[in-house]
């Protein structure tokens, strides 16, 4: 069977495990009694819907496990150790990367069933959590608290915390709140072996040095996270929507540009592109103008005065810039509005081409409009439809790259833009990934981004960590790096 990259709705395309299965008949019959028969899972069924995540990816595992509590997770971790049985955890499957698929088989772990809010400490302005608690459950948790969790991805209505940590998640408030580390205080960890540790806040002297930063990002691949302590953050008692249209794209990204150096720093900056427009427009029935060919949504938050000095200086840099039409939200209504349709945007790409690989290089501010007309210029040079959006007051880019999934040659030359986006963006000085990680995707490019002695500092961690190389195998480094099943490091 077919292995690697392959469109989720391409059928024939699933992959085959790698290897002899670990998962004999103990194995599973002792999984069974530490979480449940019910939890469990092994039915064809089962392993078709945990085969695939949000990416092009589709590796079936053998066995998926949902411990429900911290110490029946630690039993399974302990259970695949004496089995020598690989680990690919997971949260709600909304990898845009290939971060959740088992590719090489053995077992999905998924913490979706720790979803507990277990602690909440406002005086301190913190939250303890349970891994799997899905991001838009925490936020409606804390609202009547008058609190939010500032990382807000698009996938917040599904994406699980884990996930959000797994890949240092943004989203739309990220360029004034920024992203997923920047609220983290402390993790609780199961290790490879199945000891338990704390780090951060949550270590029992906190005092002592903070390695939390090191797990974020790590996709998995380091440690399995159990609970998460969160800074949270009060919401803003008031703010500004303006929504402006542009004739060109790249005068919407300098615009962005021209905003943040005018030492503005909004909650959001937000590009929409023509093609997203009308999809849109399509499905939302807005008013959108279909002759634009970008629009740029921005929001301001803080102190009414304040807000009205900023939303005016923001007025003037638009139209400089060379706005058709520049406009303020007039209620509450009319904001939802313009925030449920980007949120909407991944789902209204389905009216152009029914598949998409989304990508999420970051670029400098000052490199945000030269990279735009790049990816415009890649589009039509490689004839693949590429829509636009963008977290653009953090310079993360999201080209939708959208295909046929029955067309091979449609989605091979998907994959050479996005292999050329790639190189641009880091010729610009920027990054492959803003939050959706490197995953299986993008493995080839890492010794583009960081040196052999990065990624070999980076191989000494993980083989620490997980020498056995069982926590998501065969992804984020290259082979040659990596310890266990996959790799070409011996351990």
């Amino acid at each position: 069977m077919k292995t690697g990259p392959a469109p989720v709705y391409g059928g024939s395309a699933v992959s085959g495990n790698q290897g002899e299965s670990m998962l004999n008949r103990d194995f599973i019959k002792e999984a069974g009694q530490i979480v449940g028969r019910d939890h469990c899972l092994g039915g064809i069924l089962d392993i078709e819907l945990y085969s695939y995540d949000s990416s092009p990816f589709i590796h079936p595992p053998e066995l998926v496990i949902l411990p429900g509590t911290v110490e029946e997770l630690r039993q399974i971790v302990r259970l695949a150790a004496r089995h020598q049985a690989p680990l690919t955890p997971r949260g709600a499957g909304t990898s845009l990367s290939g971060g959740a698929v088992a590719r090489h088989g053995g077992v999905v772990l998924a913490v979706t069933r720790l979803n507990r809010v277990l602690e909440l400490d406002l005086l301190a302005e913190t939250v303890l959590v349970e891994s799997g608690l899905v991001n838009l459950d925490l936020q409606n948790y804390l609202e009547p608290y008058g609190y939010m969790f500032p990382p807000d991805p698009a996938s917040q209505k599904a994406a699980t915390l884990a996930g959000n940590i797994a890949e240092n998640a943004g989203g739309i408030k990220g360029v004034k709140y920024g992203i997923t580390k920047h609220h983290v205080l402390g993790l609780e960890l199961v290790l490879a072996d199945g000891a338990l540790v704390r780090t951060g806040a949550l270590a029992e002297r906190a005092a002592a040095p903070d390695s939390t930063g090191l797990f974020m990002a790590s996709e998995g691949a380091l440690a399995l996270v159990s609970k998460a302590l969160l800074k949270i953050t009060p919401l803003p008692r008031d703010y500004r929507t303006i929504s402006a249209v542009f004739d060109d794209l790249g005068k919407s990204g300098r615009a962005v540009s021209e905003i943040i150096s005018a030492g503005i720093l909004p909650t959001a900056l937000e590009i929409m592109d023509h093609q997203l427009i009308v999809a849109l427009e399509d499905y939302l029935h807005l008013g959108f103008p279909l002759d634009a060919e970008a629009m740029l949504l921005i929001e301001i938050d803080g102190l009414g005065p304040e807000l009205d000095r900023q939303m005016k200086a923001v007025f003037e840099i638009c139209e400089k810039v060379g706005a058709a039409g520049v406009s303020l939200a007039r209620d509450l209504a009319e904001r939802d509005q313009l925030w449920l349709a980007r949120r909407s945007g991944n789902g209204a790409m389905g009216r152009i081409k029914p598949a998409t690989i989304v990508q999420d290089v970051t670029v400098p501010i000052d490199q945000l409009p030269a990279m735009l007309s790049r990816v415009q210029e890649i589009s039509r040079r490689h004839e693949v439809t590429i829509v636009q959006m963008a977290h653009a007051g953090d310079g993360n880019l999201h080209p939708h790259l959208l295909y046929d999934p029955y067309d091979q040659a449609e989605y091979q030359r998907c994959l050479e833009a996005g292999h050329e986006i790639f190189d641009d963006a880091l010729k610009a000085g920027g990054a492959l990934t803003g939050e959706h990680g490197i995953g299986l995707e993008k493995i080839e490019f890492m010794d583009k981004q960081f040196s052999r002695e990065e990624l070999e500092f980076m191989s000494e961690i993980k083989k620490i960590l997980d020498p056995e190389g069982r926590l998501n195998p065969g992804k984020v480094l290259p082979a040659h790096y990596l310890p266990g099943p996959g790799g070409e490091v011996s351990a």
